[in-house]
């Protein structure tokens, strides 16, 4: 039995604009610093898909794959019927790195999508992507291959 993951992220930001939005000011009432404008475009509510920095497993790939190897447990009715294969699982990571609504995007079924589910929701926390240094909510996919050892 073998398992494999690997994270995807991608920005996902509110790209509705208003006619306020587009109006200029030459001087504002209280100048905001370049520095600080960032800050202001962080949204706590938003999940984001391509965060400045990625959301990593603690201890990194290693790690992740070394969690997949002892949790595992290979369903019975998959062994039966020699069915292995890679189940695509989508999450958001909250702004603690936890698992939030976690789901099956894809694959072969026979108990290894709701045990690849399974190993999700139990996973420790991540260390959660970023925005301008603050701690956000992002989507994630990871695939977990199974695989029958002949």
């Amino acid at each position: 039995m073998g398992a494999a993951a690997n994270g995807q992220s991608l920005l996902q930001a509110d790209q509705s604009i208003t006619p306020a939005d587009t109006s200029v000011t030459t001087a504002p009432a209280h100048p905001l610093s370049a520095a600080s404008l960032p800050a202001l475009l962080v949204k706590p509510d938003s999940v984001y898909i391509n965060p400045e920095v990625l959301p990593h497993f603690v201890g990194g790939d290693k790690a992740f794959m070394a969690y997949l190897s002892k949790s595992i447990r290979y369903p019975q009715r998959a062994l039966q019927q020699r069915v292995s294969g890679k189940v695509f699982v989508n999450f958001i990571l909250d702004a603690t790195g936890k698992v939030q609504d976690a789901h099956v995007v894809s694959g072969p079924g026979s108990g290894l999508n709701d045990e690849a589910l399974r190993l999700v929701w139990l996973m420790p926390p991540w260390e959660p992507g970023r925005v301008n240094g603050q701690p956000v909510r992002v989507s994630c996919t990871v695939p977990i291959s199974f695989t029958i050892e002949r």
